[in-house]
């Protein structure tokens, strides 16, 4: 029998289920999410080192801060493998773990940010996309509604913000063309990702509404 085959941008933005999410007091203790609680402390430990770094002209001080990023990134890739592996897959962890996410890219924004003062283009593009994300998906899931697991295109900008701020982190100085063109890239990106999520809202505010006027005849 063949299956009906759903346009191009329809399958890109597909949402997934819809469920309403469940919580229960052992979510709170499994080992991925605890991986992510200590994946948010880093965050500030991040930002402290990376600050004391710069104000001492410390290269140590340097290395720890973008070794911290490191193993940031690698308790994500952890705890993913275990919660797939052992089937510790929780809505508490759907939750904390992209806040762990976003709030490692934001304080790498905010680093860098100082260093070169041109990332405050894709620093207020993340903002202004978390902010009105985080607007969406609260509106949504107090509907019972929300966006099952990571967009392909959120999992491509966060690869290319990761590398780009690597580099700015890493490299001691960077042509101010390359510091351009690296803004460029990672804006675009940005931008792209915000478009794919708020196509994928504006499905689940239309599948809301179907099933509203369902409900009321």
């Amino acid at each position: 029998m063949a299956t009906e085959k759903k346009p191009f941008f329809e399958a890109l933005t597909k949402t997934g289920p819809s469920e309403k999410m469940h919580f229960s007091k052992k979510d709170i203790f499994t080992i991925p999410n605890i991986l992510t609680y200590f994946r948010i402390l880093l965050v500030p430990a991040f930002i402290i080192v990376y600050l004391n770094s710069l104000k001492a002209g410390s290269l140590a001080g340097h290395i720890w801060a973008i070794a911290i990023i490191g193993l940031a990134a690698l308790t994500d890739v952890i705890d993913g493998i275990i919660a797939r592996k052992f089937n510790q897959i929780t809505d508490l962890g759907k939750i904390v773990d992209p806040i762990a996410d976003k709030a490692m890219e934001f304080a790498m924004l905010f680093c860098v940010v100082i260093r070169y003062p041109l990332v405050w283009i894709p620093l207020a593009i993340f903002a202004a996309k978390e902010i009105i994300s985080l607007f969406f998906s609260l509106w949504l899931f107090r509907r019972g509604k929300h966006i099952s697991g990571a967009n392909w295109a959120g999992k491509l900008c966060t690869v290319v913000l990761y590398a780009a701020m690597l580099a700015l982190l890493v490299l001691p100085s960077i042509p101010e063309n390359w510091v351009r063109i690296i803004v460029i890239i990672t804006s675009t990106f940005m931008v792209l990702a915000f478009v794919v999520y708020m196509s994928m809202y504006v499905r689940l505010y239309i599948e809301l509404k179907n099933e509203q006027k369902e409900l009321n005849g």
